[in-house]
């Protein structure tokens, strides 16, 4: 019997052709069937008994013991015998792995320069009534679209016509009152500052404060009346009787937190009443003229802020009352007030107050007028509200819009009483 052991293809070789049984019986499973030489006829009439062993045996049957499996695979002969690849260089070797990715790099730079266009993804979703599945529903969020954007424009000029059309209808009852004189004017600053501390009042009660709105009502309508007839001392005498009042209402009646309560009720009547400094001004010898100076120079301090903050704002100017109030605002509306100042000193009612007097009383005001607006910031940060009210459409309540005038109408007072024009 021969010690050979048969010699297996490796997967790249080329296929010998073999006689199965030869390497079969050189393997020595058992004796080898001899091969018939082609002037050797086979018999035609031998029995599957004169082809011995090596013969097709028939399955084996329930009785016949089993067979072992024989692993004839010769690893080491494997390893070490010589094989088409030790005739191949490196270079052909790396072109013969890689031909099958030839090519693929350039795909892969020719995709990253390509622009793909987002778009929703088709499929059937378990619990989603259709199978449009966009952007939103993988991230949860609703992504801004062209309507959406168009909606916040019309919105942004809707609100800013709002606020214009509130403005000048206030304008017009402004001159209106001021060109009738006398009780006219009164009683439009009465009716302002009576729907301005009702607001705050409400404003109060939505917060869980109990003011007595009774006797600040009543002091906010008699202290311009007073005024009127008896001269700014009158705030004074007013205040100081509401003081005794409200104290005593809460000595005799318990209500909850009446510290508080009570000063709320004197704070807001005091700081609406400062509006009322207006009607000295108003009896002077120039009362229009004066007063549309104040009135004109405040809100286009307003107005400056307003489009220079929005267009070109980046700095805050107090985050903590008023994030939206920026620097570049705050000077956009020093720049209107002035320019606002010298176009109006060159009219004949202003020659005694001359352009000096009007630029530097619109710099007082430039400065003045958004301290009184961050202190109604203040005073609704405090509460948590957003607007003291709605009563004008576009600047929220009556107090978000005289806020500035609260401080500048003061401040214009003692001005023109140091300049000796009232």
């Amino acid at each position: 019997m021969s010690d050979e052991r048969p010699r297996f293809r490796r997967p790249w070789e080329e296929p010998v052709d073999e006689d199965p049984v030869d390497e079969l019986g050189a393997s020595g499973s058992g004796p080898a069937r001899s091969s018939s030489s082609p002037s050797e006829p086979t018999d035609p009439a031998a029995t599957p008994a004169d082809t011995g062993p090596s013969a097709t045996a028939s399955p084996p049957g329930p009785d016949s013991p089993p067979t072992e499996d024989v692993d004839l695979t010769d690893w080491e002969a494997m390893a070490t015998a010589p094989s088409r690849l030790d005739d191949m260089d490196q270079e052909a070797y790396v072109g013969a792995t890689t031909e099958e990715y030839k090519g693929l790099a350039e795909e892969i730079r020719r995709l990253q320069d390509s622009s793909f266009e987002r778009q929703a993804v088709s499929a059937t979703m378990a619990g989603v009534d259709t199978g449009l599945v966009g952007f939103e529903d993988v991230t949860g969020e609703r992504g801004v679209t062209e309507e959406d954007v168009e909606a916040m424009e019309q919105a942004r000029s809707s609100d800013l016509a709002l606020r214009i059309g509130s403005a000048v209808l206030l304008v017009a009852l402004l001159i209106g009152s001021l060109y009738l004189g006398g009780w006219w004017f009164t009683a439009f600053l009465t009716m302002i500052m009576l729907v301005s501390l009702g607001e705050f009042y409400a404003t109060l009660r939505r917060t869980g404060y109990a003011p007595l709105a009774l006797v600040g009502l009543i002091g906010v309508i008699a202290i311009p009346v007073l005024i009127h007839t008896n001269g700014i001392y009158a705030l004074a005498g007013v205040t100081l009787v509401a003081t005794v009042i409200v104290a005593l209402a809460y000595s005799l009646v318990h209500r909850r937190h009446p510290l508080e309560n009570a000063s709320l009720t004197v704070f807001g009547m005091v700081w609406v009443a400062l509006l009322a400094f207006a009607i000295p001004i108003a009896a002077s010898p120039h009362p229009v003229a004066y007063i549309l100076m104040v009135g004109l120079v405040t809100a286009m301090i307003d107005i400056g802020s307003y489009f220079v903050g929005r267009g070109f704002g980046s700095r805050p100017l107090a985050p903590t009352l008023s994030p939206n109030k920026t620097v570049e605002g705050f000077a956009g509306g020093v720049a209107a007030a002035l320019v606002t100042a010298a176009v109006l000193s060159t009219l004949p009612p202003y020659e005694e107050l001359g352009f000096a007097g009007s630029v530097l009383l619109a710099a007082i005001l430039a400065v003045i007028g958004p301290v009184g607006d961050l202190a109604e910031s203040m005073v609704k940060r405090s509460l948590g509200v957003k607007d003291m009210g709605s009563v004008l459409p576009g600047h929220g309540g009556m107090l978000d819009r005289i806020d500035s005038f609260l401080f500048a109408v003061p401040a214009a007072y003692v001005f023109l009483l140091l300049r000796d024009l009232l």
